[in-house]
């Protein structure tokens, strides 16, 4: 497909566009109109016979909510409760009870100075209810204040939630919102930091449109962390600790839960708690609910961190991807994690289960590519496209299908006066129907006979469906043993792959397998050693079921370049007794080569293996049983690959610890210069082991570099207690007797404020021109970045007016280069996407730039004058003028457009 064909299917027919030299032109952004004045409430907890309303006053005392089943007879009012949160900011709610479910409900709030007007929403339908359709908008990481530039007054939130129901609206016949979309989803960072102010004139202002007709359900983010630590005010604020499903119940309050409706269950968990045992089992537990109840189809999982990201790579959430997602899926009621953390759209699916992933990044902080210095295109993600985005969610009840549409809005890197182009544009839609079949097994064709020499094609069969399902993506393995225990490729292409852009001015989305035939795959030269291999597929539909694997072929590969025999390990850490697989590949091929394990400090040869197995074939996995065994805990070993019965080793050794991972904890991360750091220790191993714990400073690699102190393990549970270190961000870890074989997990934290040290080149700086800012000791997260804020403003309640990922580096110098208006600012170095600042500030002024004219022209009586210079594209340009030299007033502005330029005043 080419960039013409490309752009025609996403931005679809309802826009107006033609190509010129090469380049779109788009129909005019859509007018915007702001939310509505007035009192607005929000509603929240929506169940079929309850639903919570609240709003905000300036310092009003009542609380009433009236009520009824008609706009003219609201016969009931219910009296709540007001929460006076600092002054002038009270916030009114109440719930109204014993409603009628899937019912139409009138409804204004009041206090003894204010009345609203009279709003309308929809009970919640019965548990369990499968009649009709459900809709669910997401829209996520909206938490920016930042309003655009060139005179535009709104949000970005405010326009995506407008946009959003506009179209929703359009879609279905401009009837009322409350009549097409059940319930809002925001995925977290609904604030910037937890304030009173950002709640009240942020979240809920910007959330007006919709908040009094379809309730909204949040999500804890990091954001919702920063300046309100201990979610009191999130608390305080929504109604979760009344609401659960099947009476399992969130161990943390609001922080994470449950609820039912219909028959889906939505499951709003804390990426926050990271590896949070208490969570794990609740989510397991709520497994055990979902899958047994006969009145839930659907599974909707929410976690802020994603499952997987292509930018800032590693920036999820671990617990999700390695422990949340695998309980989730043992039932297929899951059928889609809802994700946000990273400002963009992206979409994937799982690796092996019917369930698909996405990021809704809403409008949030400008995410681009090439933004960050780690990307990377991962096979179970199929789409990261950087637009402000939203979707919409739908479940039809009659043909057991749920249907995700992503509609895109804006590019950030797109001028502010041409931002919001997309008008609505469907961007990619995707579904799952639990019903239909799988995909017919495919087969390997026309694989050659005897030995051949690389490049060799794998060719897959015709896709075929029973349930008329079209091809997704094909999953190619080739295995060094017919187990396909030692994978050389494992690979899933898909029939499109987003990844990247054009860059400017465009920005458009880029289709890296468009044109390609994802039914051949190429083993190009060198990609296997020579030797046997045995290869399979199997093919996956657009509703994310895959078919079985094809039968295996095997394939004899020659004439490439002999790879070094080798052999891994799944870990490091294995408690006695346990079996110890040993994966190998390469190997000489011989009937008694063999992989042995010893002891660490024995030579092979004059001491018997501890454990010791002769391997079958080239390739493959054994588990040695053989030899005495008796490993004591404590103990360091090491495994190798030898050679026809003899001592030769023919691969690296890897190094391995029989017994516990010592687990790691303190009281707090945080301390202050003057304490002592305690560090407790517990599950370790005998004291005769001599292992040690060890203290690093971030960035530094354990073993690689001393580390500033250490102490040994003498009991199996105990206390480290160091005295007061200087300022800096450090971890501890146990290794073992070496130093160098780690067998905890690390444990960071910090040592005073203000940590690292900033400096920058230079402090005067003209306009367009870098600025170089160096630092060291950070604390080496992967949002790590450097921020930009006017002198007098602070982070979080200034505008951060420019900002600059550090890609986790704890040391670094970074380039600057950003066109900063002429003022006076200050830079420092925050941490973890939050604003905490974690240097010293350094102050720097930025002058306006002497632009050298192309012509200066003054008609007859002087009164107009023409000015012509060559412009920079996207810089805005001002006129000013003085009568006496001092004092400046603005005449006129201008955006350049990267050609001469004419201006008359």
């Amino acid at each position: 497909m080419d960039r013409s064909q490309f752009l025609k299917t996403l931005l679809g027919a309802s826009i107006t566009g033609f190509t010129m030299k090469g380049k779109w032109i788009f129909a005019a952004p859509l007018p915007f109109f702001g939310v509505p004045s007035g009192t607005r409430p929000y509603l929240h907890n929506p169940r079929p016979d309850s639903i919570w309303v609240s709003w905000w006053s300036n310092g009003d005392s009542q609380t009433f909510i009236d009520y009824g089943l008609a706009a003219d007879q609201l016969t009931n009012t219910e009296t709540g409760a007001v929460d006076v949160f600092s002054a002038g900011n009270a916030y009114h709610s109440g719930k109204l009870s014993g409603l009628t479910p899937n019912t139409f409900y009138y409804y204004r709030v009041r206090t003894e100075t204010v009345t609203s007007e009279v709003f309308r929403f929809r009970t919640a339908k019965d548990l369990g209810s499968k009649s009709g359709k459900f809709r669910a908008l997401i829209i996520g990481d909206n938490q920016i204040t930042a309003k655009e530039s060139s005179g535009d007054p709104y949000f970005r939130y405010e326009k995506l939630m407008e946009r959003a129901v506009s179209k929703i609206r359009a879609l279905h016949g401009e009837k009322p919102i409350e009549e097409i979309v059940d319930v809002v989803l925001m995925p977290g960072d609904q604030v910037d930091v937890g304030s009173v102010d950002q709640w009240r004139n942020l979240h809920f202002y910007c959330s007006r449109l919709i908040s009094p007709n379809v309730p909204i359900m949040t999500s804890v983010g990091n954001h919702e962390t920063y300046g309100d630590p201990g979610l009191d005010r999130y608390r305080r604020l929504f109604r979760y600790e009344e609401i659960d499903y099947a009476s399992v119940a969130g161990g943390d309050g609001d922080s994470y839960y449950a609820h039912q409706m219909s028959n889906l269950v939505f499951v709003h968990t804390n990426s926050e708690l990271g590896n949070n045992g208490t969570q794990t089992q609740w989510v397991r537990n709520l497994k055990d609910a979902y899958s047994a109840d006969e009145s839930v189809d659907w599974v909707v999982s929410i976690c802020h961190r994603p499952y997987q990201a292509e930018q800032y790579l590693g920036d999820i959430s671990s617990w999700l991807r390695n422990t949340a997602m695998g309980i989730l899926n043992e039932s297929d009621k899951h059928f889609l994690n809802i994700g946000a953390h990273h400002h963009i759209y992206h979409r994937g699916q799982v690796r092996d289960q019917p369930t698909y992933h996405i990021i809704s990044g809403g409008s949030a902080w400008d995410q681009y590519w090439g933004q960050s210095g780690r990307e990377a295109d991962y096979d179970d993600v199929q789409k990261s496209i950087n637009n402000w985005a939203w979707q919409l969610m739908e479940i039809d009840h009659v043909e057991a299908k749920a249907e995700v549409v992503c509609y895109s809005e804006a590019h950030c890197l797109l001028p502010a006066n041409q931002r919001w182009i997309y008008n609505s544009q469907e961007i990619d839609r995707f579904h799952r129907n639990r019903s239909l079949a799988a995909p017919d097994r495919p087969s390997l064709e026309d694989t050659p006979d005897g030995e051949v020499n690389l490049p060799v094609t794998l060719k897959s069969s015709a896709f075929s469906s029973s349930a008329g399902e079209q091809l997704n993506s094909i999953q190619y393995q080739v295995a060094t043993d017919a187990g396909y225990n030692t994978l050389k490729v494992d690979e899933i292409v898909d029939f499109e792959n987003y990844y990247g852009d054009t860059g400017a001015p465009d920005y458009v989305p880029v289709d890296i397998n468009a044109g390609k035939d994802i039914t051949r795959y190429e083993l190009g030269v060198n990609r296997l050693a020579n030797g046997t291999y045995f290869a399979r597929i199997r093919h996956r539909d657009r509703n994310a079921m895959w078919s079985e694997w094809s039968d295996s072929v095997s394939l004899e590969i020659g004439g490439s370049d002999v790879a070094e025999p080798s052999i891994a390990l799944a870990k490091m850490v294995y408690g006695v007794g346990e079996a110890i697989p040993v994966v190998y590949a390469f190997g000489p091929g011989n009937a008694t080569d063999w992989v042995g394990i010893y002891r660490k400090g024995d030579t092979p040869g004059q001491g018997a293996a501890m454990l010791w197995e002769y391997v079958s074939g080239a390739s493959g996995q054994v588990t040695p049983t053989r030899g005495p065994n008796n490993f004591a805990a404590g103990e360091e070993a090491f495994a190798v690959f030898f050679e026809n019965d003899g001592y030769n080793e023919i691969s690296p050794r890897i190094p391995l610890y029989i017994g516990r991972m010592t687990e790691l904890s303190a009281s707090k991360s945080e301390f202050t210069e003057s304490e002592d750091v305690s560090i407790a220790y517990a599950e370790a191993d005998l004291p005769e082991t001599r292992n040690r714990i060890h203290l690093y400073r971030a960035g530094d690699v354990a073993g690689a570099v001393d580390s500033l102190a250490s102490v040994a393990i003498e009991s199996e549970t105990g206390q480290w207690t160091i005295p007061p270190l200087g300022k800096g961000y450090f971890y501890a870890v146990v290794q073992a007797n070496s130093g160098n074989l780690m067998i905890s997990e690390p444990l960071p934290f910090s040592v005073g404020d203000r940590i690292a040290n900033l400096s920058i080149e230079k402090d005067r700086l003209t306009f367009g021109e870098d600025l170089s800012v160096t630092y060291e000791n950070g604390p080496a997260n992967p949002k790590d970045y450097l921020g930009i804020f006017r002198q007098g403003e602070q982070p979080g309640e200034g505008d951060l007016v420019h900002y600059q990922y550090v890609d986790g580096d704890a040391a670094r110098t970074e380039i600057i280069s950003a066109d900063i208006a002429p003022g006076k600012y200050y830079v420092s170095l925050l941490t973890n996407d939050s604003y905490t600042e974690v240097s010293n500030r350094q102050n720097f002024t930025v002058v306006p730039r002497l632009i050298e004219l192309e012509e200066l022209s003054f008609n007859e009586d002087k009164s107009e004058a023409s000015l012509e210079w060559d412009t920079t594209m996207g810089v805005e340009y001002v006129l000013q003028k003085s009568s006496d030299m001092k004092g400046w007033g603005d005449v006129a502005t201008m955006t350049g457009t990267g050609k001469v330029e004419t201006m008359r005043v």
